[in-house]
């Protein structure tokens, strides 16, 4: 499987602390009160509670570094079920081209599933 690395940035929202400061007097402000489930009328003045930008974990990661490293995932997961729909589909329909659909799909996802289980990088 592919080796993911991830780069984590110092949190600026909360200066690496993992707990948010930024609302009046210390509190922490209304983001990370409604990140952290809070409700409307209890978000102000609360405080202590997890940064809503990096989780309470005192770092970041960027939402550019976030979506390069789960997109080709979900793709993969979404062409799957897709494929496997439309042979459902093709089968219960008795369709005059399911054995070509069959090829096609089996193909793809045979490919899909040897390049996220193969064991190269061991």
């Amino acid at each position: 499987m592919k080796e993911i690395v991830v780069n984590l940035h110092e949190c600026k929202h909360c200066n690496s602390s993992g707990t948010c400061k930024n609302g009046n007097d210390g509190s922490s402000c209304l983001a990370c009160a409604k990140k952290n489930d809070i409700s409307f009328w209890r978000q102000k003045n609360q405080f202590g509670l997890l940064c809503g930008s990096c989780g309470g974990i005192g770092n970041a990661e960027p939402l550019t570094e976030r979506m390069h490293n789960r997109t080709a995932p979900m793709l993969a997961i979404y062409l799957i079920i897709s494929l496997l729909s439309i042979i459902l589909w093709a089968a219960l329909n008795e369709s005059q081209f399911f054995s070509e659909l069959l090829v096609f799909s089996s193909t793809i996802i045979g490919s899909i599933v040897g390049y996220y289980f193969s064991n190269k990088g061991n």
